[in-house]
């Protein structure tokens, strides 16, 4: 059947019935069998669907032959002389094969195909290794065999002994064959099988394609394609492929790319995401690699023939997709070492952020300017701030006035979109918490300029959330990648490096404040709660007790009513004392533990709470102690998810990441958490399923 049937020696197994199955049902493009048809350059259109399948396995492969052999090449039937040398060989390196590929090709005067190519990995198998030599004898066309040294051993002695059993049948049968190997040739057995057979055509180096040539058959295959790096991750890549896109209104689609990635995987991923949209823009967000000789390969396969098969999946794009690749820019990347990259012709590199391209219709960004531009008026002095009422600001305003609160104190050479994503996050929580925390309304500050103080308070104490930690790890990564590690504590927040003033709002809008002494707190704002509580009626020394506390001399209970006011959990509901889940006042049982009684204040009064809260805090002690520093951890991670900012915990094992983590989400918040442990034995698929289930749960 092979030798009549040509086009099926390109499929095994489950292969030949996923084809199968997409001509009789046309379900999607992204249908494997789709790929499988596009792989070998036959048009899935030009196949007429049949009336009927076939009962028996045997019938059906030979419908499924007759029905691929319809747009399979022919060819007239040569023969030659048996002297004739019918197999070339190319040794090269890793960087060479893709020159010896080509080289091959030119050679034997033969178009370029990925389905004239494959590759032997260690899981190729007999089946597909007889397939390859039934098409190179049968097919009287050009094929090509890359690293056969992956064979196995049994393998490759059944490769010599099928192809000497046809030679010797039909010895003036016309058949050509390449094979390019990065091993010495005299250590494979297959290989000197060959030259036992004297058939075997070995080329140099020196009869390869030269460097000028090679790079004008690569300039003339690649195309629709271009490079993005920078000189440090965050400066804006990504944000430029996706404008490129938009402009030439095209469809977005981002690919990510990076560790031990498996070839099967990602034909899968691909094919579902972009298989047969016109219009199409694929951004590949290469990141860290550990196979790169895997990915030059796949991307040069991807880039000159739009389609790649190294396994059992195979995916083809439309050959006018558009391929923008990013670079990772982290000190530790090894990308540099893809061969093909350097023969893409259109090269973006960035070094620096581009003002220009801040976002301006962005509402966040324009209500952190309009807050900048009233506090750099001193409108913000006068009266509370309405943004909705205050117009739009253009690029070159709005960039100013980022850029001199932004940039302040900060290394511009490490200045990043990252960075600015972060200021802004936080700063737009502030600012809006700002305005609608009464304490801080115009009415009740006595003197303009104490609230110009508060403001300026209020900004100093941004470098915690836009600088630390971030700063310190980049300094870390560039220490690595000049052999003068610092210390790994370094990156870490700690109380005793924290900044010394910094202002948090609560999800009320109350305002909390952390500092590491009392003599840090600015004295303007001790003033100001001073003439605020007199005001009100109160007396002053509360605002010195209740708002600046000696936290070095808190308890456990008193660091819990602080976390307390983060959320109204402990004020107006009811908890069970087993889970210390929240639930309506009026509910007596717990909904999740069996016979579990609900406990609440006894009224929404303020000694009634503070006697509820102490109670839980007792309660809790026992399995968890707060302290100043992490209080102050749990306030930072607050801050940041509060403001969409995505948190990276780390420290050695066992030093309490996770509890900390299950008390703050827990006991103080009322969030559901999920704890997944990665390991050395998580398995690819594992990790996916897991992290879509946490989205829908997420999404619900």
């Amino acid at each position: 059947m092979y030798e009549t049937h040509i086009n099926l020696t390109y499929f095994s197994g489950n292969q030949l019935w996923q084809i199968e199955d997409y001509i009789y049902h046309r379900s999607s493009f992204s249908h494997p069998g789709y790929h499988l048809l596009k792989f070998i350059g036959t048009d899935p259109n030009s196949i007429k669907k049949p009336n009927m399948k076939q009962p028996s396995p045997e019938d059906r492969l030979e419908n499924l032959g007759h029905l691929l052999s319809r747009g399979q090449e022919i060819f007239a039937l040569k023969q030659e002389s048996l002297k004739m040398k019918k197999c070339f060989l190319v040794e090269t390196t890793n960087e060479g094969i893709l020159r010896g590929i080509l080289s091959l090709f030119s050679l034997t005067k033969t178009e370029p195909s990925v389905y004239r190519i494959l590759y032997c990995t260690q899981r190729t198998n007999w089946v597909q290794v007889r397939g390859f030599i039934y098409r190179c004898f049968h097919s009287k066309s050009f094929h090509q065999l890359i690293r056969p040294e992956f064979l196995s051993q049994s393998v490759q002695d059944k490769f010599i002994s099928l192809l000497r059993k046809l030679v010797e049948q039909k010895s003036f049968n016309f058949f050509r064959m390449g094979i390019i190997t990065t091993n010495p040739p005299a250590e494979q057995h297959m290989i000197n099988g060959l030259q036992s057979m004297q058939i075997l055509n070995i080329r140099r180096d020196s009869e390869l394609l030269n460097k000028d040539d090679f790079a004008k058959i690569l300039e003339q295959m690649i195309r629709g394609c271009r490079l993005f790096t920078s000189r440090i991750a965050g400066l804006g890549k990504s944000s430029a492929i996706r404008h490129i896109a938009k402009e030439s209104n095209m469809t977005y689609v981002k690919f990510p790319i990076s560790g031990d990635f498996d070839v099967d995987i990602l034909a899968e991923r691909l094919s579902s995401k972009c298989s047969q949209i016109q219009q199409l823009a694929i951004h590949l967000d290469i990141g860290s690699i550990h196979n790169i000789q895997q990915l030059n390969e796949v991307l040069y396969c991807l880039l000159l023939f739009r389609s790649f098969r190294f396994g059992q999946v195979a995916v083809s794009i439309p050959t006018e997709t558009s391929i923008y690749i990013e670079l990772d820019a982290s000190p530790q990347s090894s990308l540099n070492e893809i061969s093909l990259l350097q023969h893409i012709p259109s090269l973006a590199h960035v070094e620096y952020i581009d003002w220009n391209n801040i976002n301006v219709k962005n509402s966040e960004i324009q209500t952190v300017a309009k807050y900048l531009q009233a506090i750099a008026t001193k409108v913000i002095i006068k009266q509370d701030v309405d943004v909705s009422s205050i117009k739009e600001l253009d690029a070159i305003g709005l960039s100013r006035l980022i850029q001199n609160y932004f940039l302040q104190n900060k290394n511009l050479d490490f200045i990043t979109w990252t960075q600015l994503s972060i200021f802004v996050a936080v700063f737009y929580r502030l600012f809006i918490s700002f305005s609608l925390c009464s304490f801080f309304s115009v009415k009740w500050v006595p003197r303009p300029e104490l609230r110009m103080d508060l403001v300026q308070t209020l900004l100093r104490s941004s470098n915690q959330f836009t600088s630390l930690s971030v700063e310190a790890v980049r300094k870390q990564q560039r220490a690595v990648a000049t052999n003068k590690p610092e210390e790994f504590s370094d990156a870490i927040v700690r109380w005793d490096t924290a900044q010394p003033f910094i202002l948090i709002f609560t999800d009320t809008h109350e305002p909390l404040f952390i500092y590491k002494r009392t003599k840090d707190i600015p004295p303007a704002l001790i003033e100001y709660f001073k003439t605020y509580y007199q005001a009100t009626g109160q007396k002053k020394e509360l605002a010195e007790n209740i708002m600046f506390p000696d936290y070095d001399k808190l308890s456990h209970v008193e660091f819990f009513i602080k976390l307390a006011s983060l959320s109204r959990k402990y004020f107006n509901k009811s908890i069970c004392p087993k889970c210390f889940r929240q639930h309506e006042y009026k509910d007596r049982q717990c909904a999740r533990c069996v016979n579990v009684d609900l406990i609440r204040p006894a009224s929404f009064n303020h000694s009634d709470v503070m006697i509820f809260q102490i109670g839980i805090a007792e309660m809790l002690k026992t399995e968890y102690v707060l302290t100043p520093d992490n209080f102050v951890k749990m306030l930072l991670i607050y801050m940041r998810v509060q403001s969409g900012i995505p948190v990276l915990i780390m420290g050695e094992t066992g030093c309490g990441k996770t509890a900390l983590i299950q008390f703050l989400c827990q006991k103080i918040l009322d969030d559901d958490l999920e704890v997944f442990r990665m390991h050395a034995g998580v398995e690819v698929e594992k990790l996916i399923t897991i992290v879509q289930s946490y989205k829908k749960q997420a999404q619900e």
